[in-house]
């Protein structure tokens, strides 16, 4: 009996990971730039998640699409300015967070740790993005913007 009651609190301590699938539009970004928007989200953006993978489509243009497995490498292409990019990333979902790390790496192959995304959902469903811009090779601040998402139906 006594071992039933200790499992039945281990189960019940056990953590789901976070849902962040659904139809997201951005709220509100912290502070103000002009001019920016998150690569992937944009102002609006569906999120497809699954176990061991997440995919991120941008609905607002230009459309785009990301797609990450849990715990490895993901690669992603993309034409920006008639340049092709490569945006190399690991997603990882710890304690209800998922963090994204992205290198970017244009034609002339100089891979650089470029970004860092935190997503967390607030107590009331709203989608929070800590967007990490890392500014070159460290020769000037990094740049932190949150963004929220409400979930759309």
């Amino acid at each position: 009996m006594c071992t039933l009651s200790a499992l039945a609190g281990v189960r019940q301590g056990i953590q789901a990971p976070p849902v962040f699938a659904g139809h997201w539009v951005l709220t509100s970004i912290t502070p103000q730039r002009p001019g920016y928007e998150q690569f992937w989200f944009g102002t609006e953006a569906r999120v497809t998640q699954t176990e061991t993978t997440l995919v991120i489509t941008r609905v607002s243009p230009p459309q785009r699409e990301a797609r990450f497995t849990f715990n490895a490498e993901s690669r992603n292409e993309y034409g920006v300015d008639g340049q092709k990019i490569v945006r190399e990333s690991r997603a990882t979902l710890s304690r209800g967070t998922l963090l994204i790390s992205t290198d970017t790496v244009p034609p002339d192959g100089q891979r650089w740790l470029s970004n860092i995304l935190r997503w967390s959902l607030d107590a009331d469903g709203t989608l929070v993005v800590g967007d990490t811009e890392i500014c070159g090779k460290g020769e000037c601040p990094s740049v932190v913007t949150t963004l929220r998402f409400k979930r759309q139906e």
